[in-house]
């Protein structure tokens, strides 16, 4: 049995690759942080052992895996960064790769649901720490397609190419196609390029699934036109004939569109389309997509991802039509400095979509420590007030405090952002 050692192993992308090569045969180990993360169980519950980083590597390795967040290792063991690792371990399956900035996990986690659930052994890779349905977020399969959670974000610090630029998908699905990760990509022309090349890698016989209401993506419709001819394109919105034929548990419609790419990709690998629409009822839910953690104290308590404005947008909109007589509270941590900065304007429209919003210090990466910042989260606060929506910047010593006190009976409080 070979054997492979992961660096980083708790991030949510380095988790679901480690059970997926356990599945497909491989001896896994690794080393991380010893903070508490939300893939510590999947971890602990199929036996992947986790040691302090810089401990002295176990004997006898095949393989080093390494995170994109630390520097490769000084070693004579063959290394791979992680999105180089997963296209080895996908050479020979069909990907389907689902794209977008905003909508990949939950249409990913969707899918995989989907095809388990109609009797398909999908290999799958979700960049979450659990998925309703589904024993872990990361699986090999015996089923010749296999779901990926298709990243945009740079494969390394040194290689600052797209993580999906090392697959060749024979579905993919782009959710959207928004300007993120400006500390990679400079402006929306450079976002554009990059989707605009993994769209033209697709080989004859592809298929590409996209949403036309997406002005990035009617570009490339409009502009590819030539290129696509050799390809199959299936687009969808809200007027698609299956839209409401969806029977979901999840609410707001960019649910229901993600639920809708993800049947018409299933009917794409095989399934029939009644089988699909049957399938697609049985997903429940994400971890920290629109999570319902609890209720006390008359309060409703949800928790989300969410952390580029567009997300943002459309999931206030979502709680404020699926609980239209609770005032909604928004407690919000900005993930990076970088895209804080660079989409400050956006962020404090979308925030000022709830009802009352608080606003946490901004979540520094990694890349981010020991540089000057000249943004700050009350800055963000003071822009969402000025919107006309109460905004209120807290410290995380007196934040618990404050939201207690401000909240009242009937509220329902959202936490939302990467960092939480």
């Amino acid at each position: 049995m070979p054997k492979a050692f992961f660096i980083g192993i708790k991030g949510v992308g380095m988790t679901a690759l480690a059970l997926a090569m356990q599945d497909a045969g491989w001896e896994v180990s690794g080393s991380d942080v010893q903070d508490s993360f939300i893939t510590d169980s999947i971890l602990s519950s199929r036996n992947l052992g986790v040691r302090p980083l810089g401990q002295t590597l176990p004997t006898n390795l095949d393989l080093i895996v390494y995170s994109g967040a630390y520097s490769p290792p000084n070693s004579d063991i063959r290394t791979l960064t992680l999105a180089e690792a997963f296209a080895e371990l996908v050479a020979d399956k069909l990907v389907i790769a689902i794209g977008g900035v905003g909508g990949k996990t939950t249409t990913s986690a969707m899918l995989s649901v989907l095809m388990r659930t109609a009797g398909r052994d999908v290999g799958y890779y979700i960049g979450t720490g659990s998925v309703i349905g589904l024993d872990s977020p990361g699986a090999y399969g015996t089923d010749p397609y296999y779901v990926v959670e298709a990243d945009e974000y740079a494969i390394s610090k040194i290689d600052l190419r797209p993580k999906f630029a090392l697959l060749t998908p024979k579905i993919l699905i782009t959710t959207n196609i928004i300007h993120d990760h400006p500390d990679i990509y400079e402006n929306e022309d450079a976002t554009l390029a990059t989707f605009t090349e993994l769209i033209r890698k697709l080989t004859p016989g592809s298929t590409w699934i996209c949403n036309p209401s997406d002005p990035l993506t009617a570009t490339i419709l409009n502009l590819q036109g030539q290129a696509l001819k050799a390809i199959k394109v299936i687009q969808y919105g809200s007027d698609h004939p299956l839209f409401t034929k969806l029977n979901l548990s999840v609410f707001g419609d960019h649910n229901r569109l993600d639920a809708l790419a993800a049947v018409l990709a299933a009917i794409e690998a095989g399934l029939a389309r009644e089988e699909a629409l049957t399938a697609i009822s049985n997903y429940k839910g994400a971890e920290r997509r629109q999570e319902r953690i609890g209720e006390g104290s008359g309060r409703l308590l949800y928790d989300d991802y969410g952390h580029h404005p567009e997300e943002i947008r459309l999931t206030l909109q979502a709680f404020k039509e699926a609980f239209p007589d609770r005032r909604l509270v928004l407690v919000f941590e900005s993930h990076t400095y970088s895209r804080t900065e660079a989409l400050l304007t956006e962020f404090a429209s979308a925030l000022s979509l709830a009802d009352l919003v608080f606003v946490m210090p901004i979540f520094e990466s990694a890349r981010e420590k020991g540089i000057e910042h000249s943004v700050t989260h009350s800055e963000l606060a003071g822009l969402v007030e000025k919107l006309g929506t109460p905004s209120t910047p807290l410290d995380w010593k007196t934040a618990a405090s404050t939201i207690a006190s401000e909240s009242k009976e009937g509220d329902l409080i959202l936490t939302m952002g990467a960092g939480f």
